[in-house]
């Protein structure tokens, strides 16, 4: 079988690709944008340049041009710029010439070559290689009528990328962790966005859980709470429990009316076995008359429980009602050998249950002691303060393999089908399951007990302690 996937942690996996692939794809648009507009950048900022330092230009004495350099701090600049204008990997190089080409003064690294242009009174940019024959360089020149000559301004183009790199080198150092606490940070909340989506699908999960045979007739999921993808599965499972509730109420009313259409032959031929002279095989018959007799009155037991007969779950005094069905059921019994005891009876024990239910529960054990103890057994029944009854007797008692609990339909002890259809256990623990209690056989040295617990009345329990003394 396919093992079932956990939607949180899917879609943990899929925002966390979704994440890394947007940012990654967010670097990779932002690296292609500064890559086309830094040439672009590159010319606005040396235009502007080369306008700040045309006033450093001035004329010696002797009536040659030379620029004053700006000063400047090495220490200040990033690797792997050393300065503007000086150092072992200069920002900038400079030439001052005449109308004619001559370099009048000049940089020592990136000093641009070339015949500048016309007389121009705003920055001119083009490329051209340097002096020393390096290049190509990214130029600005600007002529400066007072002086007669040309300032021209460079800048290698190779230092754009190594600009380029240090931008993205330090970017990534200074918002890296940035980046990776978003990604967590988004992570964990569309795993909670999830987590807080399925709340009405769990609880949706928790009315399936309440969902048994006996509450099938009006328990049904309520897909409200649940979200609009899972409303079909809803709608789906509620149609098949429709589906199980009507055939099991068609097992039931068959299982019923076939009893009854039973009873009415069974009881004529019963009545002409007696009018028989007795001997072995009348005898014989009349005995297994009883035993269907029997099971017929038992499958009725079984369709009322299986079919959601209402029962009225009360509280009840547990030792009154038990009284009242030995009242009417032990006069048989104890006309016929057997001795029953009980104990406990008086006892201010509320439990919760049906007296229709305890009757039944209690006939089929007297039943049973009837059927599978010998005369002169005695059978005693006591009662607990913690809502327990135990049903014991003296007789055999069960079989080693026989289960403890939830007992089987048509398990007998023992092979004789005369002895009884094994439902008879049965529909004792059903009964008690319909209380919300439990049924099971008790580890005895000899003879056989059940053990039957009731939920007790919390509410009477709580009253009698607060009752005054």
């Amino acid at each position: 079988m396919r093992r079932a996937y956990r939607l949180d942690a899917r879609l943990a996996v899929v925002v966390t690709a979704i994440s890394a692939l947007t940012l990654v794809g967010a670097g990779t648009i932002l690296s292609l944008e500064f890559t086309g507009d830094q040439f672009a950048m590159e010319e606005r900022g040396l235009s502007t340049q080369v306008e700040e330092w045309v006033g450093a230009l001035r004329r010696t004495p002797g009536g040659t041009v030379v620029f004053d350099r700006p000063a400047e701090t090495w220490s200040d600049i990033d690797p792997p710029y050393t300065g503007l204008l000086s150092g072992p990997r200069p920002i900038y190089g400079y030439t001052v010439t005449d109308a004619t080409g001559r370099v009048l003064d000049r940089s020592d690294a990136n000093a641009p070559a070339g015949h500048p242009g016309p007389a121009d009174p705003e920055p001119v940019l083009l490329s051209g290689p340097s002096l020393d024959g390096a290049g190509p360089l990214l130029i600005a020149e600007l002529y400066v009528p007072e002086l007669d000559v040309w300032l021209r301004l460079a800048r290698s183009r190779s230092d754009v990328a190594a600009l380029t790199n240090t931008f993205f080198a330090q970017s990534l150092e200074e918002l890296g962790w940035a980046a990776l606490a978003m990604l967590v940070v988004m992570v964990m909340t569309a795993v909670g966005i999830v987590r807080f989506s399925l709340a009405g699908l769990r609880r949706v999960a928790a009315q399936a859980e309440r969902i048994t045979f006996d509450n099938l007739g009006h328990q049904r999921l309520d897909g409200s709470p649940a979200p609009a993808e899972v409303q079909p599965l809803i709608v789906a499972v509620n149609q098949a429990l429709d589906s199980i509730r009507a055939g099991a109420v068609a097992q039931r009313d068959f299982s019923i009316h076939a009893a009854h259409e039973l009873r009415t032959p069974l009881a004529d031929l019963k009545l002409r076995l007696e009018g028989l002279a007795s001997d072995p095989d009348r005898d014989a018959a009349m005995q297994d008359i009883d035993a269907m007799a029997r099971l017929i009155e038992q499958l009725l037991q079984v369709a009322r429980l299986d079919g959601g007969t209402a029962f009225s779950l009360q509280s009840l005094h547990l030792g009154e009602t038990v009284a009242e069905v030995l009242q009417e059921a032990a006069p048989r019994l104890v006309s016929a050998g057997w001795s029953i005891e009980a104990d406990g009876l008086d006892a201010p024990v509320q439990v919760i249950g049906d007296p229709t239910l305890i009757g039944l529960i209690l006939r089929n054990l007297l039943d049973n002691v009837r059927r599978h103890t010998p005369t002169g057994s005695n059978v005693k029944i006591s009662i607990s303060s913690e809502g327990t009854l135990l049903f014991a007797d003296t007789g055999p008692g069960l079989p080693p393999d026989f289960p403890s609990f939830r007992f089987a339909r048509f398990v007998r002890g023992d092979d004789d089908a005369r002895s009884g259809s094994g439902l008879g256990l049965s529909i004792c623990e059903t009964a008690m399951r319909r209380m919300k209690g439990t049924f099971s056989a008790e580890p005895t040295v000899s003879g056989a007990a059940f053990r039957m617990t009731f939920s007790l009345d919390q509410r009477t329990q709580h009253d009698e302690l607060k009752a005054p003394s």
